[in-house]
């Protein structure tokens, strides 16, 4: 059956976030139905793409929408257990590699009776680490790195990528003029040197506008 993918703000700022040439190979870890594999194809034209996540039925989803096979995408679906991609997955395979990993902890919080929104949005608290290592582990050496989390899981965010040989280069903070970001971009790059750069906070708008642009043409 034909399913619809559905995209967030979140999302939008993860797809948003990515500039890479054509012909490029670009991998999302924790793709889920491929909301951001979509929105990113919108304005990376003539990419591979590869969604990985550990649950079949979004990946299902993610085959079957109507978007993506209207786009007639380069698109291959894994289904693998972040923590086993290293053991499970060829490296060196990956242009880029974006992410939007769960942020809430198994033993924190309300827990959703819903099975594939509790593992969307939380796991245990080396999940964070498992998805960096595995996108340092298919990246090519100078290979781009995206990630979307929030503001309190940044040091966690730049200690596995410094530990995984992944350089934080970008800093984006997200959020409304004079309040705390409610989120975090961090771009990063395998075996760079860069240092890194904290940009001025921007509203999710003003991020997403390069996205909106390209839907109203």
């Amino acid at each position: 059956m034909d399913q619809m993918t559905s995209v967030t703000t979140d999302t939008l700022l993860l797809a948003s976030s990515l500039d890479i040439p054509p012909g490029s190979v670009v991998i999302e870890l924790g793709c889920g139905s491929g909301g951001a594999i979509l929105a990113s194809s919108t304005l990376n034209a003539d990419c591979r793409w590869i969604g990985i996540d550990v649950q079949i039925e979004l990946l299902r989803m993610m085959t079957g929408s109507i978007e993506l096979r209207r786009k007639q995408l380069d698109l291959t679906g894994i289904c693998c257990d972040v923590e086993a991609v290293p053991r499970a997955l060829n490296g060196a395979i990956s242009d880029a590699v974006i992410m939007n990993p769960p942020f809430g902890r198994n033993t924190s919080g309300r827990s959703s009776p819903e099975k594939s929104r509790r593992i969307s949005r939380s796991g245990s608290d080396l999940l964070l680490y498992y998805f960096i290592r595995a996108s340092a582990h298919l990246l090519i050496s100078g290979g781009v790195f995206i990630m979307i989390n929030r503001p309190a899981l940044l040091p966690k965010m730049i200690l596995g990528c410094q530990s995984s040989g992944i350089a934080p280069e970008l800093l984006q903070p997200v959020g409304p003029a004079g309040k705390p970001a409610g989120h975090i971009i961090l771009h990063g790059r395998k075996d760079s040197s860069a240092a890194l750069k904290i940009l001025p906070q921007m509203e999710s708008e003003q991020l997403i506008e390069k996205f909106t642009q390209s839907q109203s043409i």
